[in-house]
């Protein structure tokens, strides 16, 4: 194998910079059936490795690869291809070679050259373009000629998609996934109405769609822009957490993306309404129309109507709890049973969902939840009744196990949910369906505020008619990161049975963290104490630069010396942002640097979306993946699928040359990610404080950088400080956290559910 540097290669090239070189596919050595990953060996002038998205592709043919050169630590050099060129044969001698390569099943050596004898320089275009002419040579009927055809077409289709979207940025992967959505006429649909990869293709936004409608000279008044920019926009509403959006300010936001006016005669708003997937609903309290994702819609509207029916069903069994001096009995038999003195709040708190269907708790840090939840266990257990205990994620539903000694499981493995495909459907879809009805007396489910409206009416949907519903949550805190506002709509709508938790009972435990939470809520600074010991640590640095500085100092070095903490198992860094010096992107990247030592080389491991995986690496899932396999580590036959938003994992080792690693997560699953999943995949050394939600570490770091002062919110502080249980490390500069602490701008969202539990049905 020559060297790479004789083929116009610099070592001061990025990896990412363009270069090209030319051959003849000599070996396909590996391919990635799924994701068309490929490492295929190229012969020329010299002989080359390349690497990349390369489903098509086969041996015997001429390219042209556009990319980068990279040293691989145990392949050497290797020709990274971010796009690529087919040099089509287009003489009969190179069209002869060609089909005698075997490019194309069916065709063997003999055959080729009787095609090539009859046809000549014109071969592959009768291939294609006519099969019929082709039932003449011997050996080759109408059924084998049909299919020499389609795999022609299917080849020319796919190279021709990758020559007219590559040049625009649109990476293999990408390019991919669009042909297999659109199939052999993708090309076709893409140059009649571009903003159909907006519409339809996960991770193709307006803008890209846009770029390429200029490039093909589109008109940019066409009812095809603007209905896409209103889509668009819609889909941005609910990656913000809206379930809908007010006509006006959907208007306003179409105007301001097209730099035109668009109002509610438009013709495209017509257009936009008789989509299936978007919704028309009014409100009379509303001064414009609202506009909702029909599967967003329908989640919140099915939530309403079956919290209707399981708040007005009759207890399946334990109706004499109904009574009061009956409850009253359980609950003080059992607090005695294990040594539990309750107050008045408590007691009322339990009372209530023994004698309620349904019924939320809510309230901050330390105001006793979990005793509650603990209790609610015990008297149903001594009844012989059975309880089911959920949460949204894995941390959240260990806690639960430890506190209750109740098996708790998230809410994705307790529904088993399967994820249902709807062709009407991009990102939001109200077909999240449970495999099975839960059976069972009570359900608790904790870190209710971490519900999204989706979740939400597929947890609904499993629980029987009878059944009693506990859903438990700080209200207090950020909402869910996916759309809707379900804790706080279910309290506002004053339908549904609530209790609010304000006595904070650990106080006697010198919590400084859980006092410093209730002093922030009610708008006070934190109380300081800056003793070693201290479980609130506040190290004042006033740039964004100093604070990234300080918490790499902290996780590499501060913590596991001075206080003996392994930074993976014990230390998570929150910080609002994944932008700037000390957002999460760079912060990964120097948290990375700092634990992988022995890994400095920038080609090792495996590349994607700007991030480098490396065995030993924290990583989190940021997409919900219904399909994605698992098996349980310590049990291998135990297997099963779904891996979600936020859960987070380390990963056990990679495979360069398959592009492919694995990821332990924290409950055992072990996940095998390719090509086509690691751009859902990302460090988690340092994660936003909206994904912490429903989490709780041993230690936080908390990083807080100068920003926006309309995005550093009390709320968003709050939320942050109650995610440590030990110690928190509060990195920022006193007129930073003033300023959050007197910031106390709600958070709003514009969503249906409250509006459909207020309405009578």
């Amino acid at each position: 194998m020559a060297d790479p540097r004789q083929i116009s290669f610099d070592p001061s090239q990025s990896r990412r910079s363009s270069t090209s070189v030319e051959g003849v596919v000599e070996t396909i050595i590996f391919r990635n059936k799924t994701n068309g990953y490929s490492v295929i060996a190229l012969s020329g002038d010299s002989d080359v490795v390349a690497v990349g998205i390369l489903p098509y592709l086969s041996e015997g043919e001429s390219v042209r690869l556009f990319g980068g050169w990279a040293e691989h630590p145990d392949y050497g050099f290797q020709f990274q291809v971010e796009h690529y060129e087919v040099v089509a044969p287009n003489s009969s001698e190179s069209i002869l070679q060609y089909l005698k390569s075997g490019i194309i099943k069916g065709i063997g050596e003999k055959t080729a050259e009787k095609l090539v004898g009859e046809f000549g320089d014109e071969t592959l275009n009768i291939l294609r373009d006519h099969p019929e002419r082709v039932k003449k040579i011997k050996g080759i009927g109408a059924k084998k000629a049909r299919r020499i055809s389609e795999q022609i077409l299917e080849k020319q289709e796919y190279q021709g998609l990758v020559l007219y979207l590559s040049p625009l940025g649109i990476g293999l992967g990408k390019i991919l996934r669009i042909y297999r959505q659109f199939g052999a006429q993708a090309l076709s649909l893409v140059l009649e109405n571009p903003y159909r990869l907006a519409d339809e293709i996960y991770g193709i936004g307006f803008s890209t769609a846009d770029a390429l409608a200029q490039k093909m000279g589109l008109d940019p008044k066409s009812p095809h822009r603007v209905v896409s920019a209103l889509k668009y926009l819609l889909h941005q509403a609910a990656a913000q957490g809206h379930t809908c959006l007010p006509l006006g300010q959907l208007l306003a936001g179409a105007s301001k993306l097209l730099q035109d006016t668009i109002t509610a005669d438009h013709p495209a708003v017509a257009v936009l309404l008789e989509d299936p997937q978007v919704k028309r609903v009014e409100d009379a309290d509303a001064p414009s129309p609202i506009i909702a994702l029909s599967s967003l819609y329908h989640s919140e509207k099915a939530a309403a109507e079956r919290l209707r029916v399981l708040i007005e069903s009759a207890p399946s069994r334990f109706g004499d709890l109904m009574r009061t001096a009956e409850a009253d009995q359980l609950i003080q038999r059992n607090a005695r049973d294990i040594g539990m003195t309750l107050a008045p709040e408590q007691q009322k708190a339990l009372l209530s969902a023994l004698q309620n269907q349904v019924l939320v708790l809510t309230g901050g840090p330390g105001t006793g939840k979990t005793t509650i939840t603990r209790l609610l266990c015990s008297c149903l257990n001594s009844l012989g009744g059975k309880v089911l205990l959920a949460a949204p994620t894995g941390r959240a539903a260990r806690r639960m196990t430890e506190a209750t000694g109740v098996q708790a499981r998230t809410l994705h493995r307790l529904l088993e949910i399967q994820y249902v495909p709807d062709e009407n459907r991009m990102d939001y879809q109200a077909g999240l369906k449970p495999k099975a009805m839960l059976s069972c007396d009570l359900l608790i489910v904790d870190e209710a505020s971490m519900i999204d409206a989706v979740l939400f009416r597929s947890l609904l949907d499993a629980i029987v008619p009878g059944t009693r519903l506990v859903l438990i949550g700080d209200a207090d805190q950020l909402p869910s990161v996916g759309p809707g506002y379900v804790l706080k709509d279910l309290i506002d709508s004053g339908r549904i049975p609530t209790v609010r938790l304000t006595q904070v009972f650990r106080q006697s435990n010198q919590s400084l963290i859980i006092r410093n939470a209730h002093r922030i809520h009610a708008g006070h600074l934190p109380e300081l104490d800056q003793t070693f010991d201290s479980q609130f640590l506040w190290i004042v640095k006033e740039s964004a630069e100093a604070v990234a500085q300080a918490v790499v100092k902290l996780y590499r070095e501060i913590l596991p010396e001075k206080y003996g903490l392994d930074p993976l198992r014990d230390v998570q860094v929150l910080t609002p942002s994944r932008k700037g010096a000390a957002g999460t992107g760079q912060l990964n990247q120097q948290l990375q640097q700092a634990m992988q030592q022995a890994s400095s080389d920038q080609d090792s491991g495996i590349h994607a979306h700007g991030s480098r995986f490396l065995p030993g690496d924290k990583v989190m899932q940021i997409r919900n993946s219904y399909d994605m396999s698992w098996i349980i580590q310590s049990d291998p036959a135990k297997t099963g699928s779904g891996v979600f938003n936020g859960e987070t994992g380390t990963i056990l080792s990679v495979e360069p040359e398959e592009n492919t690693l694995e990821a332990l997560f924290d409950d055992d699953r072990l996940i095998l990610y390719d090509q086509a999943t690691l751009e859902d995949l990302d460090l988690a050394y340092a994660i936003t404080i909206h994904k912490s939600q429903g989490s709780e570490y041993p230690v936080v770091i908390l990083a807080v950088p100068p920003g926006a002062p309309q995005l550093l919110t009390r709320n968003l502080l709050y939320t942050a400080v109650t995610r440590a249980w030990q110690k928190l490390l509060l990195v920022a500069s006193r007129r930073t956290i003033a300023g959050m602490v007197a910031n106390d701008r709600a958070y709003t969202r514009h969503t249906l559910l409250k509006g459909f539990l207020s309405t009578p049905n």
